[in-house]
């Protein structure tokens, strides 16, 4: 049995290339009923930028000391403990049973369907309800609006940063502090008009970041929520974007201006960047995808006109048009 900074080892939960989360119990523990937590171990010396372990315990850190309306929320991930050697940093969080990918594949219903042809197809249908749709995305806004009067922007919103204690408790919980950004500067390490744009997680990236807008700012998490949201709402589970948009920044541009239309020529954002301007203006000749499509879930049932209108707010091309979170929270509220 092997131990990480005086706790028992029991099982890998997940791991990445900068780091490794484990299953671990108290040393105490006596006939393996002590205490459960998740441990992350990272090797500060073999990270790159904008990873830092360093900075993720400083951010965890100063979300303990905020002193705003609520004192820590109940949708934020809490550091525990840190630990540190020579070779390695520990932090200990609690444990959680599930992410939000077991969630939405739990709700799909598979079933076959028999072809014309005599073939035989499977096919799957998405039964998470829009009440649970509505709970978990109030849910992330609430954990967002509370990293957000922190000064913090998280920049790696998905569903595999999406925990919850277990598949009854609906209840989400926002974790991985590993790339997120301190206002005004990142503790030194980024400054405010020269951010990082290498972040986020495949379709959850926002356009501005693949047109290479380095002052954005609190924008790109609300617009990683959208496609949370609309990654709830499929018909099967699918997203909406192109498989190869998750491995391209191109493929996903052209993705997002399939499903959401053609950005405004006057786009606030990308007034500076010179990829922007360079693109054929035919490239951005395309009206949306009806929401029928886009929140397949919501539209087929009554008392969701709340949630679509929040959704056509946050995947606006203009950040600035965005809500801020504690804005979303009261759209929907």
């Amino acid at each position: 049995m092997s131990f990480k900074f005086g706790y028992r080892q029991l099982r890998r939960l997940q791991g990445g290339r900068f780091s490794d989360v484990y299953e671990v119990e108290d040393q105490q523990a006596e006939n393996g009923k002590g205490a459960k937590y998740a441990m992350k171990v990272i090797e500060p010396d073999m990270e790159i930028a904008p990873h830092n372990v360093r900075n993720e315990v400083a951010i965890m850190e100063k979300m303990k000391r905020h002193t705003g309306i609520d004192s820590y929320s109940g949708n934020v991930v809490r550091l525990l403990r840190e630990f540190t050697n020579p070779l390695e940093i520990g932090m200990l969080f609690p444990l959680y049973e599930c992410g939000l990918e077991d969630i939405i594949r739990g709700k799909m219903y598979r079933r076959t369907k028999f072809m014309d042809d005599g073939q035989i197809d499977v096919v799957y249908e998405n039964r998470m309800q829009p009440a649970e749709i509505r709970q978990i995305t109030k849910g992330i806004l609430s954990g967002l609006k509370f990293i957000h009067e922190c000064g913090i922007i998280h920049r790696d919103l998905n569903p595999n940063n999406i925990l919850f204690r277990n598949k009854s408790d609906l209840d989400p919980v926002i974790i991985d502090f590993g790339i997120s950004y301190d206002k005004p500067n990142n503790n030194g390490l980024e400054s405010p008009d020269d951010k990082i744009t290498d972040i986020g997680t495949g379709y959850y990236k926002a356009p501005e970041l693949l047109m290479s807008v380095r002052n954005y700012g609190e924008g790109v998490d609300i617009w990683s929520v959208a496609i949370i949201l609309c990654r709830m709402c499929s018909k099967n589970g699918e997203m909406i974007f192109d498989e190869d948009a998750s491995r391209s920044d191109l493929a996903l541009l052209s993705s997002i201006v399939t499903a959401f239309g053609s950005p405004p020529r006057d786009w606030e954002d990308c007034k500076d960047s010179r990829t922007f301007h360079a693109m054929s203006q035919a490239f951005f000749t395309k009206a949306p995808l009806p929401d029928s499509k886009v929140l397949y879930q919501l539209w087929n049932s009554e008392g969701n006109e709340d949630l679509i209108r929040l959704f056509r707010r946050m995947t606006r091309y203009a950040s600035k048009e965005r809500p801020s979170a504690e804005e979303a929270l009261e759209m929907i509220s």
